[in-house]
């Protein structure tokens, strides 16, 4: 049983550390945010923020094996560029029509921002 366990810890280990992987999940980030802006109903605001929230604790622990501020500050910018374009991508798709979903894209995208400009400033990179 020993031995299982030490290929499964192989296998979860490898696909922590691989750049497609983390390329699939930026990706997932960004269709959920397209969904939560597209959709914006109280079933897709509540399912997308769990399901971004998850995704994030991840790129979080993620970032947290890699100490470099270069490498974190890069993973939080691929962040909000998938946030923002997300949440761009919704609200296009929608046609501007729902005023709610506007002012959650516009919100968002400017707290990523100010969070992006404020850890750059933290890292002084």
């Amino acid at each position: 049983m020993s031995s299982l366990d030490g290929l499964i810890e192989m296998v979860v280990n490898k696909l922590l550390y691989s750049r497609k992987f983390l390329g699939l999940i930026l990706f997932i980030l960004y269709i959920v945010f397209t969904y939560i802006t597209w959709s914006f109903s109280q079933e897709s605001i509540i399912y997308g923020t769990l399901t971004a929230l998850i995704i994030l604790l991840y790129l979080a622990y993620y970032a947290h094996l890699h100490r470099s501020a270069k490498e974190v500050l890069a993973l939080t910018t691929f962040i909000s560029i998938a946030v923002i374009l997300g949440s761009l991508t919704g609200t296009l798709i929608n046609g501007f029509t729902n005023i709610g979903a506007l002012m959650y894209a516009l919100t968002l995208s400017l707290a990523i921002s100010i969070q992006t400009v404020l850890l750059s400033k933290l890292y002084k990179i």
